[in-house]
């Protein structure tokens, strides 16, 4: 059985499993995330963009150069009846064919939801256009923060929120829906390749504690390895509740940041400090990943 990691304990090591740049919708190079992380004393760290490995091979090269443990990453959206279900795979082969495919089929799809919102825009006339919005992504993945950002400089909403929650959101006025893996599908394509898997952030899928542990039973039989409870807008009742879930079901708890950089400007690096014991437990585990040999 995994220990139960208490968060009230002195903390002092630096390990981040689930950070974003501009590969996907960070407002930092993977190369700069690396940078970054060295400043902020992390001596773990997972470049996790949605959808996208692509900036993983710089990534790494940065972090190798600076002395830091590099992981390669990726955050899956997946399609679930209920809530948002995000997967953090970590670990894996980012240079497998098959994955790479996959992942290529998950990018493809974006693009047709981003055209799809395009339109929505327009047919509830809001001229925007994709210029406007991939000036905030420049060469990299097109996402709805690209749109929200769009939309503030236009002047249309305040701030991310409002965007989302006018718009952009699940069930907004331009939302529209793109494809998506099943759980299992993602499960089986990162472990296929490697690497495990973590759920992000769980409380995106539901906050009802009963519905939670009961999914997340039913994930770790498809082969989930843990559970963010050290999450970066998490209080210290919510972290400990997770890590009794994890305890109970022999699943490891994970630490995330959700660094974005300028989309979310009150999220940083290093803010959250484990114990060693922890940190030991996921590095060892993230080494022994045939993904990472």
């Amino acid at each position: 059985m995994l220990p139960l990691i208490n968060p009230l304990t002195p903390q002092n090591a630096m390990i981040d499993l689930h950070i974003h740049s501009t590969a996907s919708d960070g407002s930092f190079s993977p190369r700069e995330v690396a940078h970054l992380g060295k400043a902020a004393g992390l001596t773990v760290m997972a470049l996790t963009d949605h959808d996208a490995a692509s900036g993983v091979a710089d990534f790494l090269d940065e972090t190798q150069r600076l002395g830091i443990l590099g992981i390669p990453g990726i955050e899956l959206s997946a399609e679930v009846p209920f809530g948002q279900l995000h997967l953090v795979g970590l670990g894996f082969n980012y240079k497998d064919p098959t994955l790479q495919a996959k992942f290529e089929k998950m990018l493809n799809g974006r693009e047709a939801r981003n055209e799809a919102m395009l339109q929505a825009f327009q047919d509830n006339g809001i001229d925007l256009t994709l210029a406007e919005v991939k000036a905030f992504a420049g060469e990299d993945l097109v996402s709805r923060v690209h749109f929200a950002q769009a939309l503030i400089q236009r002047g249309l909403v305040a701030d991310l929120a409002e965007a989302f929650e006018k718009y952009l959101g699940k069930g907004a006025l331009c939302y529209r829906d793109r494809f998506r893996y099943t759980p299992q599908q993602c499960i089986e394509m990162i472990t296929a390749a490697g690497g495990m898997v973590i759920m992000a952030h769980p409380l995106s899928l539901t906050t009802d504690w009963k519905t939670l542990e009961s999914t997340i039973i039913a994930y770790k039989a498809l082969g989930l390895r843990g559970i963010e409870c050290f999450y970066s807008t998490y209080d210290t009742e919510t972290t400990l509740t997770l890590l009794r879930i994890a305890k109970r079901h022999n699943l490891l708890p994970s630490v995330a940041s959700d660094f974005h950089g300028a989309p979310k400007p009150t999220i940083h690096l290093g803010q959250l400090p484990v114990s060693v014991e922890l940190k030991t437990l996921l590095t060892d585990t993230l080494l022994a990943l045939p993904g990472m040999q």
